[in-house]
C-alpha cells in the first residue's frame, strides 16, 4: 500500500483509518511512501508526533526518490498530460508502480493500492498499469 501525505495525516487524525492500517499490516501488507511526501506532512513542530507515530507504528517504509524513480515520474506526468505541479503526485505512482514492477519480477501478481485523497490527480498519473489501482481514504470505513 502506498501513502500519499492524505492518507498519512487521516491515519493520524481517523480512527477507522488507523484501524483500516492494523488490519492491513496484520494481513502482511507493506506500508509505503516517498520521502517526498515527508516533506508536504513534517514541520518541525509539535503537530508532526501524530504523524511520526503513524510512521513509525506502521513500519511505514520511506522510500529515497532516485533518479530512476524521478525519471519515471516525469514520465507520468508527460503521459498523462499533466504539469510540474503534479510532481509530489507522479512520485507517488511511480514508486506504486516500482512495487508492482518488483511484484512481478519476483513471479508474484502485482497488486498495490494507492490510498490518496486526491481522486482527480493520481489515478491519471497511475494510469492503467497492472497491479496497481487508487482508493480515496475518505471511503474508508471500519471493517467488520
Amino acid at each position: 500500500m502506498v501513502l500519499d501525505n492524505d492518507a498519512i495525516n487521516k491515519a493520524a487524525t481517523d480512527r477507522d483509518v488507523a484501524i483500516f492500517f492494523a488490519a492491513a499490516l496484520r494481513k502482511q501488507a507493506r506500508l509505503v511512501t516517498s520521502s517526498v511526501v515527508l516533506t508536504e506532512i513534517l514541520r518541525g513542530s509539535d503537530r508532526d508526533t501524530k504523524l511520526n507515530h503513524v510512521l513509525s507504528s506502521t513500519r511505514t517504509i520511506v522510500e529515497p526518490v532516485t533518479e530512476d524513480l524521478a525519471r519515471a515520474a516525469g514520465k507520468l506526468i508527460g503521459d498523462a498530460g499533466f504539469d510540474s505541479t503534479e510532481v509530489v503526485d507522479a512520485l507517488v505512482a511511480a514508486t506504486a508502480h516500482m512495487y508492482a514492477d518488483r511484484a512481478e519480477a519476483a513471479g508474484q501478481q502485482p497488486d498495490v493500492l494507492i490510498l490518496t485523497a486526491d481522486a482527480t490527480h493520481l489515478p491519471g498519473l497511475a494510469g492503467d498499469r497492472k497491479g496497481v489501482r487508487v482508493q480515496n481514504v475518505k471511503d474508508i470505513r471500519r471493517p467488520a
